[in-house]
């Protein structure tokens, strides 16, 4: 089978989840003996193709009006006619046509079409081949990509967006698939009038191709010290206030917080004159696999609702539970007293009596170790890559007939059981 994704960055020019976990899928399908191929953005605007750990890679040029990660600065209209071209892209479409001409791909996997546009859903298409759409972000539904304004997230699309999303709409039901990361966030896209007829809709949580030999961890007694940790960017919508709120309201020499990750500077200044507790340390850049090893327990105390987040599943390869706030996809992976806990957004009381609760029964490190080791086997390489290959199998039978285009008729709508 040969697989060509299309991302709006690719390695090396990755910066988050969405472009790691195309890595992981693309060389997973190298490994098995498969073909892969992706198609991505090149920041400095030079077309060149080559190869990265044996998959076939194409950086196109952005036909926009500039690079949209260095937007800093830009006027509001430009900012507002960036988005009106990446509504509907017809020039990116082209670009990419000659190379799927070229390369014939049995099915195509479009992510996060930031820069590309979904022009290239129906160009896809009108080549009579298979499409399945992978859900990372808001982006079709909001052209910032988060639905959130100011610090709130959106409780419905707005007028605006849903401007920009109109060709998004229009075109939303051409794939054969739609893979999300969480059942929360296709359930917010689709609020937005998106796939109404898709009749595969599949949740994969996410991938974990760490190697990891996890240090085993030991039960504490009431009373005992624990470590608790933030891995992420830094940043007001994550909710770190709520998390040091929380802490505040315990004594000190029963929780240590490390915060590992980067961000605004001025943000992170700000949370070092709020919080200037002894307990309280910032380690700004730090390695995922040393900081999960230091600490018991992890926070993901966001307040913007996450499609998914990753730090959990890959600490969890580690023995390490989460409490995470309820928002986004993040509940989904945590099984409620045994990989860790929930609590309502931005309730840092609450969040305190959970911490408490776990000082005063005694930290229970070996039994979390156990759970969340055994947890950590669904985001396996192995097992994910496998549930892709199903959807792909599964779009290659579905759209084995001539393709379509947004108005003509479509199948009832139905739940995947794949």
């Amino acid at each position: 089978m040969k697989v060509l994704f299309v991302s709006t960055l690719y390695a090396p020019n990755e910066k988050g989840g969405a472009e790691r976990t195309v890595r992981i899928l693309a060389e997973s399908l190298v490994a098995h003996g498969h073909e892969a191929v992706v198609i991505s953005l090149a920041p400095d605007g030079v077309a060149r193709q080559g190869e990265v750990n044996g998959v076939r890679t194409y950086y196109v040029p952005l036909a926009n009006l500039f690079w949209k990660q260095s937007e800093a600065g830009r006027s509001r209209l430009e900012r507002m006619s960036w988005h009106f071209i990446d509504a509907y892209n017809p020039v990116m479409a082209r670009r990419v046509r000659r190379i799927l001409q070229q390369e014939r791909p049995d099915v195509v996997q479009t992510g996060n079409l930031q820069g590309f546009s979904v022009s290239l859903w129906r160009t896809v298409r009108r080549l009579d081949i298979p499409l399945v759409q992978m859900l990372h972000d808001y982006y079709l539904g909001c052209p910032k990509c988060t639905m959130v304004s100011g610090t709130r997230n959106c409780a419905r699309q707005c007028g605006m967006c849903r401007v920009y999303a109109t060709p998004r709409r229009m075109y939303s039901n051409l794939p054969a698939a739609v893979i999300s990361l969480s059942r929360r966030m296709l359930t917010r896209l689709e609020d937005t009038g998106l796939f109404s007829e898709v009749r595969h809709k599949v949740i994969i949580h996410g991938a974990n191709n760490a190697c990891v030999v996890p240090t085993p961890r030991s039960n504490k007694p009431s009373g005992s010290p624990i470590v608790v940790g933030y891995l992420g960017r830094m940043e007001n919508t994550k909710g770190i206030e709520v998390l040091l709120d929380a802490v505040k309201r315990l004594p000190p020499s029963k929780v240590t917080v490390l915060l590992g990750g980067t961000g605004d500077e001025a943000y992170v200044d700000g949370l070092r004159r709020a919080y200037p507790q002894s307990n309280v340390e910032f380690l700004g850049f730090v390695r995922p696999a040393e900081f999960l090893e230091r600490i018991d327990l992890l926070v993901v105390p966001s307040v913007w609702e996450e499609p998914l987040g990753r730090v959990i599943y890959e600490a969890y390869a580690h023995g390490v539970p989460s409490i995470v706030a309820n928002v986004g996809g993040m509940p989904e992976i945590v099984d409620e007293g045994r990989t860790g806990f929930i609590y309502p957004p931005a309730d840092s009381s609450y969040l305190a009596g959970l911490l408490q609760q776990q000082l005063d029964a005694g930290w229970r490190g070996a039994d979390f170790f156990s759970a969340c080791v055994a947890r950590s086997a669904d985001f396996s390489v192995d097992r994910v890559f496998g549930d892709y290959l199903k959807v792909w199998e599964t779009a290659i039978r579905t759209q084995a007939a001539p393709p379509v285009e947004a108005g003509c008729p479509q199948a009832p709508r139905a739940s995947s059981t794949l």
